[in-house]
């Protein structure tokens, strides 16, 4: 009857940690709209705020750098909005460590990245 009940814990944890990974709010990137910038069309996620010229090599070290690698020059980059507005609140009333690891956990989470024009 213990073994039973270990088991039952075990597939109930493991149902528990697998349905709120699965379920977690995520950027659909799939869903885009086109935005011109400096004569250009980007194609960029709906419910993004995105960058008004392309990329410098600065801004493509520092999304490589937190895990963004397909920024390249030409390039603009887009924020979920809350997570932007998010970013910005740390940047503006915490330390810049804090904004990092915000930086981190968004580009992880699939919330920040680049968009390359199209031809």
């Amino acid at each position: 009857m213990n073994r039973i009940l270990n088991i039952g814990l075990v597939v109930g944890i493991a149902w528990l940690t697998v349905g709120c990974a699965t379920t977690s709010p995520r950027l659909n990137s799939a869903n885009k709209h086109i935005v011109l910038v400096d004569g250009k069309n980007y194609a960029v996620p709906y419910g993004t705020t995105y960058t008004n010229e392309p990329v410098t090599n600065k801004a493509i070290d520092f999304y490589r750098k937190i895990g963004v690698n397909d920024c390249k020059y030409g390039d603009i980059t887009w924020e979920e909005k809350a997570t932007a507005d998010a970013i910005n609140k740390i940047m503006r009333s915490s330390t810049k460590a804090e904004g990092i690891a915000l930086y981190n956990q968004a580009a992880k989470d699939g919330k920040v990245g680049c968009a390359s024009p199209k031809s």
